[in-house]
């Protein structure tokens, strides 16, 4: 009895190659791994073919076997392929010593690293339908945000309550609308009058309440006899009384 299959840790559209012991530090295949990263593949390749670093050939030979893994293992499309990961890790270190002065040694460390690339195929852009764009955009508006509209709503209705001056304008214009009435009856309108010349005729027009010049006449008489008429009273008690004839037979 077998044992299970160990189940792929990437994706369909994933392939990958793996470098391992390294003669090189970590630190010094990172820089050559960082030049490649999200690049598609031939131009990663043209990269590390024109790179003056040491290992670069080395990188560049994992490379194109993770290339070979994606079109002959996973049938990927080589054109389409684009570095998605280079990823660097720690090997084993090697320890020598080599002499120094006064009989004295110094540790010498080798560094070994390993490293994975890990290429994918380029997804097709979903492009969607104007029909979708505008449902998903048609989202219904939460009722948080219908308080503010329901507020502006309440906020905009006219108040009944008028203050004075409204108050005043208004009657203002009553007034201006009855006069334009009027003039539109008046004897002037005809003749194309505006509304203070037509009531200026109308109040020439109008006949004097004063009588006639014997009426004005009788009256300024009766006034006179009533003025001379007070004068004599006032005269009677302004005279002393006379007491000469007292005791007279």
């Amino acid at each position: 009895m077998s044992k299970p299959k160990h189940e792929r840790a990437l994706a369909d559209h994933e392939a990958q190659a793996i470098l391992s012991n390294v003669r090189t530090s970590p630190r010094k295949l990172n820089l050559v791994a960082a030049m490649i990263r999200n690049l598609p593949a031939q131009r990663a390749i043209a990269t590390l073919t024109f790179s003056k670093r040491r290992i670069a050939h080395q990188v560049r030979k994992t490379l194109e076997s993770a290339i070979a893994n994606a079109e002959n293992n996973h049938q990927l499309d080589v054109d389409r392929l684009i570095v998605t990961r280079a990823e660097v890790g720690r090997s084993i270190v090697m320890r020598r010593f080599h002499a120094r002065g006064r009989g004295r040694s110094a540790r010498i460390e080798k560094w070994f690293s390993h490293m994975k690339i890990v290429v994918a195929e380029k997804q097709d852009e979903v492009a969607l339908d104007d029909d979708e764009v505008i449902e998903a955009t048609a989202i219904p508006v939460p009722a948080a945000e219908t308080d503010h509209a329901s507020t502006d709503a309440t906020l905009s209705v006219p108040s009944t309550e008028g203050t004075e001056a409204e108050a005043a304008q208004q009657a203002m214009s009553a007034d201006a609308a009855g006069h334009a009435a009027a003039g539109e009856h008046s004897p002037g309108a005809g003749l194309g009058l505006t509304d203070d010349h037509a009531h200026t005729d109308a109040a020439l027009s109008v006949p004097s309440p004063e009588g006639t010049e014997a009426e004005a006449a009788q009256q300024s008489m009766s006034a006179d006899a009533a003025e001379a008429s007070d004068q004599a009273a006032e005269d009677e008690h302004r005279t002393p009384p006379d007491h000469s004839g007292q005791g007279a037979t």
